[in-house]
């Protein structure tokens, strides 16, 4: 993949405009909804690692530390 490759599917998941992100320990903490960019990137990051040092690697993603969702019936 080229970098103008790259860079037309990086502008379809751009971050929200205004949206600051907390990083820590637990990774970047928010609501899923929000996290379209950061899956984007991360996603590419690692495949560039793999490529880079030839072995593989993985992204965990985990929904542990989210409220339980409230539904009204």
């Amino acid at each position: 993949m080229d970098l103008g490759a790259i860079t037309k599917y990086s502008a379809l998941h751009a971050k929200p405009s205004g949206l600051i992100l907390q990083y820590g320990t637990a990774g970047f903490r928010t609501k899923a909804e929000h996290l379209d960019h950061v899956m984007f990137r991360m996603g590419l990051l690692a495949a560039l690692r793999s490529k880079q040092t030839k072995s593989t690697v993985g992204v965990m993603v985990t929904a542990s530390h989210n409220p339980e969702a409230t539904f009204t019936v």
